[in-house]
């Protein structure tokens, strides 16, 4: 798949450059605090979120390299003064996932039942080894209500969109969401059809977010936001699903697709680039649309199971 290509293009090259430069950009993480107990790292890869409780420090997102991982560990440690006893993997893309191997071993790592699927099946190679005790090891299906220590934290699984197993994290007492890459803020999205996305399904599945408890929105990348920033992002996907339909039943070709001008609910998007550019661009999303609408994709597990 074209970002999986690119990603791995651009882990190869931090790792054989080895300049300091390439090094303090990827280890470069930006902290923003949004209450006395919650903070959003950013940085090369998904938004991470810290959580202080009284029992330890939940992780969610541990971004794409092993430096990160280090470093987002040192880093929660250092704000919340606790060691981290919980991850969570919103999803299995190795910019939300594979900077887990850095923590300590018997960790409590949770997922949907499906991520940890296309871990085994997709990005098997990565989870071997030491890799593997940092896999996740409670998983659920649709929902999950957790204590840790003072904290509650709702884990929901709304619904398929960017994959069929993406979760939210609903941060009870701070009135905060993590999306991971349900939601897109200001870029324009990864839509993994190979792993159970959907453009067409992808705003039903908002929907059902938005009937959750929650003021203000972590999203998978882009800045914090709060529910208009998801309606905002849901008028993008309807638009684009539209146009995919549109595409299949009037015969158009990929490239007439990709020239349309017919979308204009991106206005003001802009394309994730980590050092390079990951090719998640307009004609990306475009191309997306009229492969779901037209069947032109394959996925990597059969349907039978999804839910």
């Amino acid at each position: 798949m074209k970002i999986w290509q690119i990603l791995i293009a651009v882990v190869v090259l931090v790792l054989v450059a080895g300049a300091g430069y390439l090094y303090t950009q990827v280890r470069a993480l930006e902290v923003e605090q949004l209450s006395d107990d919650l903070w959003v790292l950013r940085g090369f890869g998904g938004n991470t979120a810290v959580l202080k409780t009284r029992a330890g420090t939940v992780v969610v997102d541990t971004m794409t390299l092993g430096i990160q991982g280090d470093h987002i560990r040192e880093t929660a440690r250092a704000l919340t003064g606790m060691p981290t006893v919980m991850i969570i993997n919103t999803h299995y893309h190795l910019d939300h996932t594979h900077g887990n191997p850095a923590f300590e071993p018997g960790t409590r790592v949770l997922s949907t039942e499906r991520t940890l699927q296309y871990l085994h099946t997709v990005d098997g190679d990565f989870w071997q080894g030491g890799a593997a005790e940092l896999m996740p090891n409670e998983t659920f299906s649709d929902r999950q209500t957790l204590f840790v220590g003072d904290k509650k934290i709702e884990l929901v699984h709304p619904g398929p969109g960017h994959t069929d197993g993406d979760l939210v994290v609903i941060f009870v007492d701070e009135g905060v969401a993590h999306l991971g890459d349900l939601f897109f803020n200001g870029h324009y999205p990864n839509i993994d059809l190979e792993a159970g996305g959907t453009v067409q399904a992808w705003p039903t599945t908002l929907d059902n977010v938005l009937a959750l408890n929650f003021d203000r929105v972590i999203p998978g990348h882009g800045a914090t936001t709060d529910r208009n920033g998801i309606r905002t992002f849901q008028r993008f996907l309807q638009q684009l699903g539209d146009i995919g339909e549109q595409a299949a039943a009037e015969d158009w070709t990929l490239e007439q697709v990709r020239s349309t001008a017919m979308l204009t609910e991106d206005a003001g998007y802009e394309p994730i680039e980590f050092i390079v550019s990951l090719g998640l661009d307009r004609g990306f999303v475009l191309q997306r649309a009229w492969e779901e609408a037209t069947g032109q994709f394959v996925r990597h597990l059969d349907t039978a199971g999804a839910r």
